[in-house]
């Protein structure tokens, strides 16, 4: 009670930063970390963050943009250290990395069963016993006082079956994914003028994201789309928007290389063939669209620096 600092990224979701907005009009203070260029935090970052009034450290467990995998264990040590409560938004984490909650000194935990191909709509908060929490939703006495109103229990059921698939399947499925994906990487960084976004090391197994110069990311998906590669730019959940991603700004990308990002995401249900296809596919969409560029011209002329 009387604590109102929070601590937090500027790469988080929107779910989380838009909520933080709002609270900010209530009173809070908001401290945002800055993301270094492969899109981590360090546990140090939040140590030297937290203050006396600080109640709340919320980071998200990887990214769902670029695929970087924060170290979650590291920073909740952090939190507990100094009796803080820790939150962390584990919507592209969960059924697919590897999550203990007492040894990582989590204490809640968010995520989505579309995320591990359970039904969209539904979703978790784990909350660990002790934590106290208000509700936002009034009228009845469901999820133990915490929310009210009647349960979807087919959605929640299907969830749990879901959940319960990805993690017993979760080894088998990351050596594939893995193996793709960096199939896929090597691919796309002989493309000249291209860089991977993210931590190469730390990332998601099944995320591929890359900036590429000269491009419009608009033009990349309609030209993919019609080749038949799903792909979205940045975030799918931003696709509406012509705004330059967020999260490629908080890695320091510039306005005009955020512009032209593609994000492709794989799973266990992709095939070798698929990544050879987009490896075809890919390379021809990007050097059509700069042969019609006549900024890419005069990159090419020498007029115009590159930037990547």
């Amino acid at each position: 009670k009387g604590k109102k600092h929070i601590i937090s990224t500027t790469f988080e979701h929107h779910a989380v930063l838009h909520t933080l907005k709002r609270l900010e009009k209530q009173g809070f203070e908001v401290t945002l970390l800055d993301v270094h260029a492969d899109g981590l935090v360090t546990a140090q970052q939040v140590a030297d963050a937290i203050r006396d009034d600080t109640c709340l450290v919320t980071t998200m467990y990887a990214n769902n943009e670029i695929g970087s995998i924060l170290p979650i264990g590291e920073i909740g040590k952090v939190c507990r250290e100094k009796g803080v409560t820790f939150h962390t938004d584990a919507v592209q984490a969960a059924g697919h990395l590897p999550i203990n909650v007492k040894e990582q000194n989590i204490d809640m935990l968010s995520m989505s069963a579309h995320k591990f191909h359970g039904p969209k709509g539904i979703g978790a908060l784990y909350v660990r016993r002790g934590i106290p929490l208000q509700s936002l939703i009034e009228g009845g006495a469901q999820e133990r006082g915490k929310r009210a109103g009647t349960e979807n229990v087919a959605e929640i059921v299907s969830m749990a079956a879901a959940l319960q698939e990805a993690c017993d399947n979760m080894e088998k499925n990351t050596a594939k994914v893995t193996a793709l994906r960096d199939e896929l990487i090597a691919g796309l960084k002989k493309i000249p003028h291209g860089e991977l976004n993210g931590s190469e090391e730390n990332r998601l197994p099944g995320n591929v994201s890359f900036c590429f110069e000269g491009v419009e990311g608009e033009s990349l998906l309609l030209l993919l789309d019609d080749k038949g590669v799903c792909a979205s730019s940045g975030s799918a959940c931003t696709s509406g928007s012509l705004d330059p991603s967020h999260v490629l700004l908080a890695i320091g990308r510039p306005h005009e290389v955020a512009h032209g990002s593609l994000r492709l995401s794989l799973n266990e249900e992709n095939t070798e063939e698929d990544v050879k296809y987009m490896l075809e596919v890919i390379p021809e969409i990007i050097g059509y669209l700069r042969g019609m560029s006549p900024l890419w011209k005069d990159k090419v002329s020498g007029k115009k620096a590159f930037v990547i």
